[in-house]
């Protein structure tokens, strides 16, 4: 948890980001980022025309497994077969020619000789054609040659002969994948996942394959599920993330579609050039939500919000007190009207907004560092180190709550701990000071793309 803290210098303000809950709107940069233009193209065009199969690969990653991923072939002993669903022992009487050629194959394999691995596997076919594994390896060798279509017979020999083939149901939906099949890939995947739920690739090809056929409710169902079998896997995360963000994006151009003048559609531009900060425009489409639809929560604290990150005290006094008339539950509002008070250093004035702002949102930290703040202006500070300490319960991590707690300690005459709490914050800071300078470098690598979006959106705009 972080925070974000402004300070007023006469008629300017410098915000120093500690935080992320402070502003509303800035964690929805990537996905109004990316959602503004098409919301602008609709009302310049009835149709939105998008070739998904084109872009699929960019939107929701790589997950068509190829050779990058581990195929384990059925490799048979001369006198057992291994059922892989129900992991039973099948007798097979198997003859010398045909032990020789299963060698063979193996070795070939093992060689990368695949044409060698086919020919053999082929031969054994010849002798035994209802060898289901035999029928289900020669279909994972042509997978590996990328030869799409013999790998999807062959799968579909295996399991016209056994069903439950775990092999043969995951790649031979994911041989679909790879030739854009994806209603045809669902099925064995689908079987493939209830055969061995621990299979990690059914899910990641599963997911691609519903959101190429618009079943994204049943993408994100498909990947969370994945989600529980593998917690930490950040291919199924980053494709979660972007299933959830094209259901966003869909829902978000039917609104547009269904009635673009409305407050909703005005709200979400605003959001979408706050987020750009793009603060004049964010401004206007507020305004323009807001003559739509003056009674709608939200709105008023969205544009006074804007104001307050610009340092325009006075506009956001007034929108936050109009937000709070509407919802006076807006805890957000409650503690920004109350640092405004305590910048202005109109510190009564600032206690009751503070006080609630607590009582409303225990956990809100940028509350219990202003109070502390304002119980320090008033002289209490043993209750501004109650609300200091709380801080530091909420974001261990945060430095400047040392700072703060350092020079309380000092004006008490604790000397020991104005010692270890100024420490603190020097170690905490430098390495506060370390992650933003890459951070800084990260972002900076994306200025040109922000700058060619900016200019798509006026070209279509004007």
């Amino acid at each position: 948890m972080q925070f974000r803290e402004t300070i007023q210098t006469g008629h300017s303000s410098f915000t120093k980001r500690i935080g992320s809950n402070a502003g509303q709107g800035s964690g929805l940069w990537i996905g109004l980022s990316n959602l503004h233009k098409t919301i602008r193209r609709i009302f310049t065009s009835p149709v939105l025309q998008r070739d998904a199969n084109e872009n699929a690969e960019k939107e929701f990653g790589t997950l068509i497994c190829a050779l990058s991923c581990v195929v384990s072939l059925a490799f048979f002993t001369s006198v057992t077969l291994w059922g892989q669903a129900t992991g039973k022992r099948e007798q097979v009487d198997l003859s010398p020619q045909v032990q020789e050629y299963f060698q063979t194959a193996k070795q070939a394999e093992k060689a990368g000789v695949y044409a060698k691995a086919v020919d053999a596997y082929r031969s054994i076919l010849r002798i035994m054609p209802d060898l289901a594994e035999v029928h289900q390896n020669l279909g994972l060798v042509y997978y590996i040659q990328t030869k799409n279509q013999e790998a999807i017979n062959s799968f579909h020999e295996a399991l016209r002969r056994k069903p439950d083939l775990l092999g043969a149901n995951l790649f031979l939906g994911m041989a679909y994948v790879r030739i854009s099949q994806y209603g045809k890939a669902i099925a064995p995947l689908n079987k493939a996942i209830s055969l061995n739920p621990a299979e990690r690739n059914a899910y990641l090809n599963l997911g691609l394959s519903y959101v190429e056929t618009g079943r994204y409710d049943e993408a994100a169902k498909t990947l969370q599920k994945g989600l529980d079998q593998f917690p930490k896997d950040i291919d199924i995360l980053y494709n979660l993330g972007k299933v959830y963000t094209k259901m966003m994006t869909v829902t978000f151009q039917k609104m547009a579609e269904v009635e673009p003048d409305s407050y909703r559609v005005h709200q979400l531009l605003g959001e979408s050039y706050e987020a750009r900060r793009e603060t004049i425009r964010a401004i206007e489409e507020y305004k323009a939500a807001i003559a739509r639809k003056p009674d709608a929560p939200g709105l008023h604290y969205a544009l006074a919000n804007v104001h307050w990150k610009e340092g325009n005290l006075e506009e956001a006094e007034k929108g936050f007190k109009k937000e709070l008339e509407i919802n006076p539950e807006q805890y957000l509002a409650t503690w920004k009207l109350g640092n405004i008070y305590l910048i202005k250093r109109e510190i009564d004035q600032a206690m009751p907004y503070l006080q609630k702002a607590v009582e409303q949102k225990p956990d809100l930290g940028q509350a219990h560092r202003d109070l502390a703040r304002a119980l320090v202006e008033k002289g209490d500070l043993t209750g501004a180190m109650g609300h200091l300490n709380k801080v530091t319960e909420l974001a261990p991590d945060e430095p400047t709550v040392h700072y703060r707690l350092a020079l309380l300690y000092k004006r008490m005459g604790r000397k020991e701990k104005e010692r270890t709490e100024m420490e603190k914050f020097q170690q905490l800071k430098s390495y506060s000071d370390n992650r933003e300078k890459k951070a800084r470098s990260l972002s900076a690598s994306g200025d040109e793309e922000l700058e060619k979006s900016k200019a798509d959106i006026e070209s279509e705009t004007q």
